[in-house]
């Protein structure tokens, strides 16, 4: 082959290359919950709550992470999550980075419903207050056998 040749090859392999690699969801693909995404902090469980929210995926999904910590700033707990059209999958961390659930578990809340403002799943709710605001409430069983909803005040960072 000749040297003109070679170039064009390798242009052309780096052209489908780059093509392929740079491939991202266009904003009206985006799910209607792609709000969400963005670093938010606020208030939470008597003490400092963190999250982190990705743009969606290629293939829609968003992953994020919370950090927790108690009244006196010492770690309390992470949290690693994925949010699709199907609901959010969370696993728990104590600060030691050891699980809460067993290796290949985790919890599930399933999607009720969402769109441009509100992500309602079964025990959790987000609810955007534009520009810079969410509210997040999450029902929790008490010891007694009832429910408790505690509720996060969440602003954009």
């Amino acid at each position: 082959m000749n040297k003109i040749k070679i170039i064009g090859l390798i242009l052309i392999l780096t052209l489908l290359l780059t093509a392929a690699t740079s491939e991202s969801i266009n904003v009206e693909e985006a799910p209607a919950y792609s709000w969400i995404q963005g670093s938010w902090v606020g208030d939470g469980f008597g003490g400092y709550s963190e999250e982190l929210w990705s743009p969606p995926g290629l293939d829609g999904k968003v992953m994020g992470t919370y950090r927790h910590y108690n009244a006196d700033s010492s770690l309390n707990f992470y949290e690693f999550f994925v949010l699709d059209e199907e609901g959010l999958y969370l696993k728990h961390f104590n600060p030691d980075m050891t699980g809460w659930e067993e290796k290949g578990d985790y919890l599930t809340f399933k999607m009720i419903s969402f769109d441009d403002k509100t992500i309602e799943l079964k025990g959790l709710k987000y609810e955007y207050l534009p520009p810079d605001s969410m509210n997040i409430y999450l029902k929790m069983k008490t010891k007694d056998g009832g429910v408790r909803t505690e509720v996060f005040h969440m602003k954009r960072k």
